[in-house]
């Protein structure tokens, strides 16, 4: 078998790497920032879930990320690969147990959270034995999760710092980290199910959520898990204001809001769970005097709380509203749907979208926020990445195309929104969509796409009006 050595995927990858790392230190230095280091306990400005970067930053990291994976894939043993993949499910109950334990808060509490705590120590406040938890802890600093300043000692790092008491994160860690672990273990069995007419079922109670918990209930909506287990949905919710906050600060800055919202009574978010969004809108733009958030009554409390926590309770305001419902409002809005349509099926999605376009009219407006999902089809032939990147503007962002050998997603920049799109089949029997596939769901409902806005984040917003 011959190789073709025309083109060196590697010197290609290299130098796209070169730029991206020069581009991203450069916008460091424009913002007035040091580079982030791994050999500290404190956070860096940019690790804040409300911080945005620039254009040419953002676009930066996405290539960086995804041409130090395809370097990776390149150089490392397929047989190490598929070592590290057989037990990868023992670095996330690893990380699910340090933030069970409490560890993040402890080490922080140190008398030099520098340095960090001996094993011994650590295994005295946790009441847990050291030399077991040692191997934990190599492992989560093998992955950056933790440091180890000198030998048995072991200090946060930027990672830890997102599960500590009180953060989002800490929701994902635990509640999150649990509940993937155990559908997962039951996505072979879903997908590969002896019954091959639960293998080809497109209904939302014939998943791996349903295997996993032994129910036919669906995991969300009318008379779902969430809703037949107290306390149930106000985790998840809390665990969603986890990961909403990450797409928000690209939502908010990469779309005209003010101009679409000028002249409407209001914004409202459908299925809006824990009102992130609104309350990151309500920030960003203060002439933006009016939200709503409207979700199922199991959500009240956690949003309320999230809002008011806030102090924007004086302008955003939570109404029970089930979606498979005709919307009540019937005024001038602004309707914002986001990560609802992609937990369900097509025709499903449709009836959602058929509610909100009868109560559409020449003064109201809609926006579908979710991820477009791109292939990863890529190319020995592209634009070069010092050219891409020297042309964005600082204040109004647009993607750069994938320069040689870069994937059409950008590979491992994009592999969150892959996750949740097999998540999603795997909890909900549907899933993220193409363009093509969310253009038939929005005609389906007798709308049209008007337009697609990417943004710096996983989330595009796309305009659709009626036919």
């Amino acid at each position: 078998m011959s190789i073709p050595q025309s083109l060196s995927e590697l010197t290609s990858l290299q130098a796209s790497l070169n730029v991206a790392i020069e581009v991203f230190k450069a916008e460091l230095a424009k913002q007035g920032l040091p580079e982030p280091s791994l050999c500290t306990s404190q956070a860096h400005p940019i690790d804040d879930i409300s911080y945005i970067p620039t254009p040419a930053m953002y676009e930066a990291r996405r290539l960086a990320m995804s041409s130090m994976s395809q370097i990776k894939y390149l150089i490392e043993s397929p047989y190490d690969a598929l070592a590290s993949n057989t037990w990868m499910t023992l670095e996330t109950a690893s990380v699910r147990l340090v933030a069970d334990i409490g560890l993040a808060d402890i080490l922080e509490s140190a008398p030099d959270p520098e340095q960090g705590l001996s094993i011994e120590e650590i295994g005295g406040k946790t009441e847990v034995d050291p030399f077991k938890l040692e191997r934990i802890m190599r492992l989560l600093v093998a992955q950056n999760w933790f440091r180890e300043p000198k030998p048995g000692y072991f200090a946060n790092n930027r990672r830890s710092n997102l599960i500590k008491d009180g953060q989002p994160g800490r929701h994902l860690a635990t509640y999150m980290n649990q509940l993937w672990h155990k559908i997962s273990e039951k996505l072979p069995d879903f997908i590969n199910h002896p019954d091959k007419a639960f293998r080809f079922s497109t209904d939302a109670s014939h998943t791996a959520f349903n295997l996993a918990m032994n129910t036919d209930l669906l995991y969300v909506g009318t008379n779902s898990w969430l809703t037949n287990h107290p306390g149930e949905a106000e985790r998840f919710g809390l665990a969603m204001g986890a990961i909403g906050p990450t797409s928000d600060p690209g939502v908010v800055a990469d779309f005209p809001w003010v101009a679409v919202a000028s002249g409407k009574d209001t914004v409202v978010d459908v299925g809006g769970g824990q009102g992130t969004l609104c309350c990151s809108l309500a920030e960003k733009y203060p002439e933006l005097k009016s939200f709503v958030v409207r979700d199922v009554p199991e959500t009240r409390v956690a949003a309320e709380s999230f809002i008011e926590s806030k102090g924007l309770s004086d302008r955003i305001k939570f109404e029970v509203q089930d979606f498979f419902t005709p919307q009540q409002r019937k005024g001038k809005y602004v309707f914002v749907i986001q990560r609802v349509l992609h937990d369900w099926s097509t025709q499903e999605g449709a009836k959602i979208l058929e509610h909100l376009r009868d109560v559409l009219n020449d003064g109201s407006s809609l926006l579908i926020i979710d991820t477009i999902i791109h292939s990863g089809v890529l190319s020995p032939s592209g634009r070069d990445a010092s050219e891409s990147l020297s042309q964005l503007h600082d204040h109004t962002y647009s993607p750069v195309s994938p320069p040689p050998f870069i994937p059409i997603d950008f590979g491992d920049a994009s592999r969150i929104n892959h996750q949740i799109d097999v998540a999603l089949v795997a909890q909900c029997n549907s899933f993220e969509r193409t363009l093509p596939q969310l253009q038939e769901m929005v005609e389906l409902s007798g709308l049209r796409i008007k337009k697609v806005h990417a943004t710096r984040g996983w989330a595009s917003i796309t305009e659709v009006v009626r036919v």
